[in-house]
């Protein structure tokens, strides 16, 4: 049986491109990781230690016995108690989502509006080649309904009882001479 000659690119299937793609990210993630092993990961997480500012002065003081968070604003000597399940702190018409939290440290995260704009740029590209992809792939698959199927398919498929019908083109006719 003569196989056909594939004309064009070879391309990796799907499943190895994505295999790839994620083996790179988290050899980029863990190295970026290995260098700069204090600075946090999420650009939004922010940690702070006993005393240090939240939300512009108020000030996180860890938690009392029953394990409820503490802060103060020393500008005018305000106090704000939190229950211990309560994942956003709000003061001064500004608010943090409170990721984890003990007696001595408090990590939160801003809103998606405080993010760094180079954030902002990786999501832009993130979205721009997932629509670039999908774009190449549409247009791929659509050249596919034009190809006729691989003699290989329709053995397999005529072992098992099933038949399918070749797609054949006819051939363009020339003219005649005259």
């Amino acid at each position: 049986m003569a196989r056909k000659m594939r004309v064009g690119k070879r391309r990796l299937p799907l499943w190895m491109m994505v295999v790839a793609a994620s083996i790179l990210f988290l050899t980029v993630y863990e190295g970026y990781r290995m260098i700069m092993p204090f600075v946090a990961r999420d650009p939004l997480y922010h940690e702070v230690n006993f005393g240090q500012r939240v939300i512009d002065d108020w000030r996180y003081e860890g938690e009392n016995e029953e394990g409820y968070l503490l802060f103060y604003n020393p500008a005018n000597g305000d106090r704000a108690m939190l229950p211990p399940q309560s994942r956003l702190f709000g003061a001064d018409g500004k608010w943090v989502v409170i990721e984890h939290a003990d007696a001595a440290s408090l990590t939160y995260a801003e809103p998606l509006e405080a993010a760094p704009w180079y954030v902002y740029l990786l999501l832009l590209a993130a979205l721009g080649g997932g629509g670039w992809w999908a774009f190449r792939r549409a247009r791929a698959v659509r050249g596919k309904r034009m190809r006729t199927r691989s003699a290989r398919k329709s053995v397999a498929g005529e072992r098992m009882g099933i038949r399918h019908s070749r797609r054949r083109f006819k051939p363009r006719r020339r003219s005649r001479p005259s």
